[in-house]
Formats: C-alpha cells, structure tokens, sequence
C-alpha cells in the first residue's frame, strides 16, 4: 500500500573534500552527494531541509535532514546501509528514521551546537590541520572566555553576519544561550557556542574576534560598539572554516 512518510536522517561527515553543505551545480557538496545516493536507492527526487547548511571546509558531527517520500515503506536499516555504502568514507548516516508530519530540520529545531578547534603552538599538528586552527602567538583564554559571555543573550548579529544575497531585509537577530572557551590537553582550545539559530559565517566571526582579544590586538569591551555599529567590516576578521564542526541539534 501507497502512502507518505516523513523521513529524519542524522548523519556525521568530514566537510574538507565539500564545497558546503547546500547542492551547488559544478561543485561536490554534501547535499548533493545525499540526494543523488538518495535518489539512486528510493528510485525518486526528494527536497531535503537541513538542520545547519554548513559552508565549505566545515564538518557535522550531528547534522539532521529530512524529506517526504510517497510509495512503498522505507526499510531505515537497508537504507542507511545503501546511503553509506555510497557515500562513504566522507559522509555516514547514524540513523534513519519516520517521523511525525510536522517534524522539519530546520525550522522544528529549536537550538544549534557548534565546536571550534584551535591548535595554540609554536609548531602546527599535520594529522589534525584540516580540522583545527594553527596560531602560533599566545592566547589569553580568560580573556577570549569574558569576551565570549559578552555574546550572551538576544543581539541583532549584523557586524558578525554575511548576509545572504537577496536578503536585505532578513533579521539578523539571534538569541546565544552559550558561548564557552575550554582549555585542552596538547596545547589545544576548544570554543562551544550554543543558540536558536546561526546567520552565514557567525560562528566563524565571533571566533575570530575572540582571537584578536585573546592576542591583545583588541579589548574585549569592543564587543558592545561592534554589535551596534551593525557593519560588517567593524568585526575581526573570520577564523577559518576548517576548525568549525556541527556537534548537535535540539528538537522539542
């Protein structure tokens, strides 16, 4: 019997052979190289919606997806197995499963967890450099940690934002409930920052102005005149986008 499902994959990949997650003709992408095994094994287009849409060079740990499908049932298991076959090694699916009718991955989530990794030492890691930020000069934690709270709370993120083309008029505002600096073994940093929802390379900007404070090239108080200046070449430069990995997403 015929009938319609509403479809959640998690899945995990390793951004650094994609040119981001959204399907962009000419270019491997993550979205692309999901529908297309997709379509391969259900036999049928479908239109994904997608938790975070990861730019190039950026992992997921956590990342969601879903789908509607009319015809036969699906089998998760057989299809997770057929989806990691061909997508594999760069891409695997944790789990696959149905849904109610509401449930969308981007707009039923209610909060989105992303990690970056820096590397703060004299001489770079190449095992770990696709997935870490090498800086070589010292880093005042404490100081990236009080620049980071200072995010805290509802803040309209146009200095730390690039706008979408064609949306000019898109809010910007965003709601950060986290933002956190954790020293780590092996000379290593690792920056938490949890919020409803993340504009195009916020993550990456509010990183990069941690840096600039935790090198003493700026103060952290810089972080309210930045915020209101709403312009975007007020911020720090970005950090690179292969230290940032997508670690999970809260639903209701």
């Amino acid at each position: 019997m015929a009938f319609a499902q509403n479809i959640r994959i998690d899945l995990t990949y390793k951004g650094t052979g994609f040119r981001g997650f959204a399907e962009n003709p000419g270019v491997r992408t993550v979205e692309g190289e999901l529908r297309s095994a997709l379509q391969q094994v259900l036999g049928q287009s479908v239109d994904l919606a997608v938790a975070g849409r990861t730019d190039a060079g950026v992992h997921a740990l956590g990342q969601v997806v879903s789908f509607r499908i009319d015809g036969a049932e699906v089998d998760s298991e057989r299809l997770r197995n057929s989806l990691n076959r061909l997508c594999g090694p760069d891409i695997q699916i944790r789990e696959i499963r149905e849904v109610d009718t509401d449930f969308d991955a981007r707009f039923t989530a209610v909060q989105r967890l992303y990690r970056y990794n820096l590397l703060n030492s004299l001489i770079a890691d190449p095992l770990l450099s696709d997935i870490e930020w090498h800086i070589k000069e010292p880093l005042d934690v404490e100081e990236m940690n009080r620049t980071a709270q200072r995010f805290l709370g509802e803040h309209d993120f146009t200095s730390f934002c690039r706008r979408p083309k064609g949306q000019t008029g898109a809010s910007l505002v965003r709601t950060i409930h986290h933002a956190q600096w954790h020293p780590r073994p092996q000379q290593r940093i690792e920056f938490e920052i949890a919020a409803n929802a993340f504009c195009h390379q916020m993550v990456r900007s509010i990183v990069g102005f941690c840096v600039s404070v935790g090198a003493h090239k700026r103060p952290a108080h810089d972080v309210e005149a930045v915020l209101n200046a709403r312009d975007r070449s007020s911020a720090a430069p970005i950090a690179p986008p292969h230290g940032l990995t997508l670690i999970h997403v809260t639903y209701p």
